[in-house]
């Protein structure tokens, strides 16, 4: 199913498991209205390049996948709707804006800087172009993502969502651990507080077995997505992977490295274990094998 700013690929009901991916900043589709200095190499920077290839195979395996075609560099659906600093805003928003350490670092809901020390625009958006981004873009998002959670907790009793990214493979300026080498793959669950442990235990195993590097919430315990939709208590578990791009990609470049294919395969069955673990997990007569 595409839709104006997103794509969400269904399984076939029959192998339908109540998990979903999301690849909130895989988007490369820049909207007529945008416009900026800064050149597409560096806007590329931001792009979590390829991450919503990598997870396709997980629809095949029963999992939903629903992956953003707009930039995060033109807004951000991993941010809170109101993390806005009201400073970068010309005119006056119809909500009071919050901004968070994101939005200190440049990292907002509207994009301050593309790289350390380079501005996104030449002078401020205006609140009616902020909030055409929000109803055209940010919101439908959200509300596809929170429909689909939705109907697979009423179906199966619970549900799991993972939020997809993909990371420098080492941070700069905008980030907490400017100038350092980051680990193959980090683990967010707001430590320990948006996901259930077992879950999180396979998918740690599983990279550590074919033998990645693994972090939990070191640099990054996970943004908005997950703390928005998690709810343990309610069978409602959410947690984030960040991938570094170095694994798969010549960050140079931004291209498929020669372990490209691997690792895609690699993912590939690391979702038939959480689909195998989810099975498990739900009530029987609700499970169906994986076709």
């Amino acid at each position: 199913m595409k839709i104006k700013g997103f794509t969400l690929d269904l399984p076939v009901p029959e192998n339908t498991v109540p998990l979903v991916f999301d690849s909130p900043h895989s988007g490369t589709e820049f909207p007529d209205d945008f416009s900026s200095p800064v050149s597409s190499e560096k806007l590329l920077t931001a792009w979590d390049a390829f991450v919503e290839d990598l997870w396709a195979p997980a629809v095949s395996q029963g999992a939903s996948l629903l992956k953003a075609h707009f930039p995060r560099v033109y807004i951000d659906p991993n941010r809170a709707p109101d993390d806005v600093d009201a400073r970068d805003v010309d005119g006056t928003l119809p909500f009071t804006c919050k901004p968070t350490v994101y939005s200190e670092r440049g990292m907002g809901l509207i994009r301050k800087f593309a790289l350390p020390g380079i501005p996104m625009y030449e002078t401020p958006l205006t609140a009616k172009q902020i909030m055409d981004r929000i109803d055209t873009y940010y919101t439908p998002y959200h509300t596809a993502l929170t429909e689909r959670l939705e109907t697979l907790h009423q179906t199966f009793g619970s549900v799991w969502h993972i939020d997809c990214h993909s990371m420098k493979s080492k941070g700069n300026a905008m980030n907490i651990d400017n100038g350092q080498p980051r680990p193959d793959i980090v683990l967010g669950d707001g430590d320990g507080t948006t996901c259930e442990e077992g879950f999180i235990a396979v998918i740690e195993d599983s990279f550590r077995s074919k033998g990645y590097s693994v972090s939990r919430n070191v640099p990054y315990k996970g943004g908005y997505l997950i703390r928005h939709y998690a709810a343990p208590t309610r069978n409602r578990h959410s947690m984030q992977i960040e991938i570094n791009r170095a694994v798969y990609m010549d960050e140079q470049a931004f291209k498929p490295n020669n372990h490209y294919q691997t690792f895609k395969q690699d993912l590939s069955d690391l979702t038939k274990e959480l689909c195998a673990y989810i099975r498990d997990a739900i009530d029987p007569s609700l499970s169906t094998p994986i076709k």
